[in-house]
């Protein structure tokens, strides 16, 4: 077939032509990523308890919520958080689960049916079903101090924005959360017997939306409306209220009326200082994120003058460094085309290597188009799978237009040179491009967050392997035969001599041979224990985000107060450009693995930009002084961007179990063994100090023989504190607001007052609080967490600069073992130990596969198990060459040096396949088993050669490239593919004597 093929030229070379151009095309036009995005298994539910403390919500929204959650199979974990006031649930599908809408239904209904058991004035569950949306675009309006005014600037520039085609969502960043408040002095209220209670009952009702219905009239269907809701401001302030003088008078006069923002405050943001409201704008799936970039900032150029005085700034603009990296990237691909073109050159001359580079640029591109039809997407990850590509596709170029110069050389015609050499090598061809394919096989087939996230990189290098081999035989012959002259002499002495020489070396010696390559091998076992892990390795951006992280049940204004610290003494340093910081939440997701922390009072985080990423170690080191000094009270943690998957910290320890005084106890000896580990650092537990809580034990038989309900006494404390709810205001905004009835202080009462707290007593009438109830001081816990419905209490801790996480790992697990920590607690490992765990499991688990896959290709071809043996033997060689590379280039070895060894197992058995191949053949031509071995590693020394060094040269630009993500993959296939080549040319002749020839009568293929 392929020979027929072959003989049509100019349908071959129009077809990839035409296939190269629309790949041209699609590059210019294909959507732009900086990063991939992973399937939506994450989700966030929020259950708001106002009033409620932590113990309180576990017991009554935890529980059940976890019992439903529990039936859902689609599920892999879910982790629960009671804090006052709230419940919070981050949810995480199976990775085994694609279609996630589904799944996410379920989750939705499980959540409704745990509803029907909260107690009343618990509000309905909402699921966020794509928490980690990423928010590519950060606006921050300010100018003004009054936060309600900024407030209505930012959602008019936010329904502005979403005119965008390309703007799916639009987040409102420290939204101070309106609400209409109807302030009430204690002492007005009892002077005209009116009560909080009683108020907010009177005015809930004249807030709702009622029906009124319709009727017709003659051909007209006439709506009735009565005008039942209050739909501004003045309508609440002139409702009428009835005084215990029976007396109606307007509400203005018994209290203050008037907008203001939520009081406690949930959220604040402020940029350098100013205060501010900030918009988080999401794109659509698959947009083009530089085009989408492009179109926001020239909607903002046109909106800008008509928002003066105030300001909109860019905190986070992701589409710059997409441009950016990609650029870079793109960079290093034409590096890489020139390079193994300057190699092919300087090695084989200049028509053999014209014939050979000449096909690159049609492979690359087409293996685009079809990519591109496909759905791809560019981003850092299927670009850099390009750049992986170079050096593999020209591997079958270069042993085609070898063999068609051969025949040319024997006295062929070109057409005769070119179907020879097709016919002769299709079928090793099949086989070692099979093999290679075989070894990205595990990572396509894998599963999980990390696997999703490289999935392009199997996909796009499978890809292109198979257009090499597809062009390998129908068009470098063509271009071969065109191109190619036939040789006088040979003038490629240096691989003459290297080839005998390794196959004299192999036979002579084979077991000296076979003996120091397992010494090699397990020598670099051996070294392999020095190797730093490392999962994923930070960005190249020069950017910092800051937690300023109080113990949990802080209040948000403490946070705020010690985040302004910080961000005052941040701004003040001169290598620092601009400092955003977020208040009561985390940075929105302007980068795609950033952990997201909503309504946490306790937590603040700053994003900072430096002018210079050189300098972010020494300003991370001035931070912890600064903080241990200014604020010991609070844990400041500094970190850089991150590769992969989403971590809090890249330590953490997990405690579980059901004691929360052994999980204490646990707790504090955990901490204590971490501090003492050189390379920890911002050792902390979310266990917190508790918060002191006012017990308020109600006096059944006085409650009783006053006729004050249990309820009664809850609804006159959230009075006195928060406010009672009053109905909402729909005058015609995004979304309602809520009225409060609450004291004109603002709430929080003095201990020292609150026995004298009039509770109602029916409609006109109040008592003491001190009269049905007594009180008493007692510590609760700030927050309760549970993983899968076990307490757990979790240990974080940083890393200092250039400390890989298994060393730190590795030395605190060694002193868990001697803490005696109580029976009841159980040990996990989460953070970066985890996460690698779960990655390189996910390899693990398919390479049976790619294993599978590949002895059939080799057994295909050879049918011989002792050929096998020898094609096999090869890979552990590559071993050889990793560790010393990964020790000498001082990387560590993670899931990016991980892949790079899962790859090069296929260019390994490659070469081996296409040697053992020229040693069959010479067999069946008759030659004596040595002289067919020695024969077929001179025949071959050139091209095994040119192909490692094609394959040097294309990865030689990701080893030194700038994003941190691929050097430790380039620099393991490198060492590992120069080590095993040289080694293969030695080894494959001294098995094929041990193996082979010592054990056959002379007999080829048994």
């Amino acid at each position: 077939m392929w020979e027929g093929l072959a003989t049509r030229p100019r349908l071959t070379l129009t077809g990839a032509v035409f296939l190269a151009l629309a790949g041209v095309v699609s590059w210019f036009t294909m959507p732009r990523q900086e990063d991939p995005r992973w399937p939506k298994r994450d989700g966030i539910a929020a259950v708001d308890f106002p009033g409620a403390g932590p113990e309180s919500i576990e017991r009554l929204i935890l529980r059940p919520v976890e019992d439903s959650l529990v039936e859902v199979e689609e599920l892999e974990k879910f982790l629960s958080t009671a804090r006052a006031g709230i419940a919070l649930f981050h949810l995480k599908l199976k990775d085994s689960i694609y279609e996630t809408e589904a799944a996410w239904d379920k989750v939705e209904r499980a959540l409704v049916e745990a509803s029907r058991e909260f107690p009343q004035g618990v509000d309905p569950p909402t699921l966020d079903r794509d928490p980690y949306r990423p928010q590519s675009v950060v606006l921050g309006v300010c100018g003004s101090p009054d936060r309600l005014r900024l407030l209505d600037a930012a959602r008019r520039l936010r329904r502005q924005l979403l005119e965008l085609s390309a703007v799916a969502k639009i987040e409102i960043v420290g939204d101070p959360e309106e609400e209409i408040a109807i302030e009430l002095e204690d002492a007005q209220a009892h002077r005209l017997g009116i009560s909080r209670q009683s108020l907010a009952s009177a005015l809930a009702p004249r807030s709702s939306v009622l029906p009124a219905g319709s009727f017709s009239l003659g051909t007209r269907e006439l709506l009735l409306r009565p005008r039942t809701e209050l739909e501004t401001i003045e309508d609440i302030a002139a409702t009428p209220v009835m005084t215990a003088g029976e007396t109606l008078v307007p509400l203005r006069a018994v209290a203050r009326v008037r907008r203001m923002q939520r009081h406690p405050a949930r959220q604040s943001m402020r940029l350098d200082g100013e205060l501010a409201v900030g918009l988080a704008i999401s794109p659509k799936d698959g947009v083009d994120m530089v085009s989408f970039g492009r179109s926001v900032r020239r909607r903002l150029g046109n909106l800008a003058g008509a928002y003066a005085p105030l300001a909109i700034r860019e905190v986070a603009f992701q589409p710059d460094h997409v441009e950016r990296r990609l650029r870079d990237l793109q960079r290093s691909l034409g590096m890489g085309i020139v390079i193994v073109g300057a190699v092919l050159f300087a090695a084989v001359g200049f028509r053999l290597a014209l014939a050979v580079a000449s096909i690159v640029p049609l492979v690359l591109f087409s293996s685009v188009a079809v990519y591109a039809a496909g759905g791809g997407v560019l981003h850092q990850v299927s670009i850099a799978a390009l750049v992986l590509s170079l050096g593999l596709l020209v591997d079958n170029a270069i042993i085609i237009a070898e063999s068609v110069q051969k025949h040319l050389d024997q006295g062929l015609a070109p057409p005769l040179a070119a179907r020879s050499a097709v016919a002769a090598l299709s079928l090793p061809l099949a086989s070692a491009t099979g093999t290679t394919l075989a070894a990205f096989l595990p990572l396509l087939l894998a599963s999980g967050m990390v696997a999703d996230f490289l999935r392009a990189l199997p996909v796009v290098v499978m890809l292109a392997l198979t257009m090499s081999f597809l062009f390998a035989l129908l068009v470098t012959p063509t271009v071969s035969a065109t191109l190619l002259k036939a040789r006088r002499g040979r003038g490629d002495r240096l691989f003459l001599t290297l080839g005998r020489g390794a196959a004299s070396l192999g036979l002579r010696h084979p077991r000296k041979c076979l003996l120091a390559a397992a010494v090699l091998v397990l020598g670099s076992l051996g070294g392999a224990g020095f190797i730093e892990r490392s999962f994923f390795p930070s960005t190249d951006r020069a950017q910092l985000v800051v937690s300023v992280i109080l113990p949990e049940g802080s209040p948000f204004e403490a946070t705020d107060r010690a985040s302004g610290i910080v961000e005052e003494a941040l701004r003040r340093r001169r290598e620092v450009r601009s400092v955003a910081s977020f208040t009561g939440r985390s940075t929105p997701l302007f980068y795609y693995n950033l952990p997201r922390q909503p309504q946490s009072p306790h937590l603040a985080q700053l994003l900072v930009d430096v002018g210079d990423r050189r300098e972010l170690a020494a300003l991370r080191q001035w931070l912890r002084a600064f903080a241990r000094t200014r604020l010991p009270e609070a844990i400041v943690v500094s970190r850089r961007l991150e590769q992969g998957r989403t971590v809090v910290a890249p330590i953490e320890v997990r405690l579980r179990g059901a004691g929360l005084p052994d999980l204490q106890s646990a707790a504090r000896k955990v901490v204590a063994a971490l501090r003492e580990i050189p390379g920890s650092m911002d050792v902390r537990d979310d266990l917190g100090i508790g918060v002191p809580t006012v017990e308020v034990d109600i006096d059944g038989a006085a409650a009783e023989r006053l006729g004050v309900g249990r309820a009664e006494v809850a609804r006159a404390l959230l009075g006195r504190t928060r406010g009672l709810a009053a109905g909402e205001l729909r005058g015609g905004g995004e979304r309602p607001i809520p009225i409060l009835v609450r004291p004109a202080s603002g709430g929080g009462p003095l201990l020292a007052d609150l026995l004298g707290l009039p509770v109602a007593l029916g409609e006109k009438e109040t008592v003491a609080l001190g009269e049905v109830a007594r009180t008493r001081l007692s510590w609760s816990p700030g927050a309760i967490y549970h993983r899968n419905r076990v307490r757990t209490v979790t240990v974080y801790s940083e890393l200092e600069e250039g400390v890989p996480y298994s060393r730190v790992v590795a030395a605190l697990a060694r002193r868990i073992q001697d803490l005696a920590l109580p029976p009841s607690v159980r040990v996990e490992w989460g953070g970066e130990a985890e996460g690698s765990r779960e990655a390189d499991l996910s390899i693990m688990r398919t390479l049976p596969f790619g294993f599978l896959v590949l002895v059939f290709f080799v057994l295909a071809e050879f049918n011989s198990f002792r050929r096998l043996a020898i094609v096999l033997v090869t890979i552990p060689l590559a071993v050889t060459g990793i560790v010393p590379g990964l020790l000498l280039s001082g990387e560590p070895f993670g899931f990016s040096s991980l892949l790079g060894a899962v790859s090069l197992c296929g260019i390994v058995v490659n070469n081996a396949i296409v040697l053992l191949d020229a040693i069959e053949s010479g067999r069946r031509a008759g030659r004596p088993p040595e002289a067919a071995v020695e024969e077929a590693v001179v025949e071959r020394t050139r091209p095994v050669l040119l192909t490692t060094g094609t394959t040097v040269a294309g990865l030689l630009p990701l080893a030194f490239s700038s994003a941190p993500l691929w050097p430790p993959l380039a620099w393991s296939m490198i060492s590992g593919l120069l080590a095993s080549t040289a080694l293969t040319l030695v080894i494959v002749p001294s098995l094929y004597a041990t193996l082979v020839t010592a054990r056959e009568a002379g007999v080829p293929g048994s």
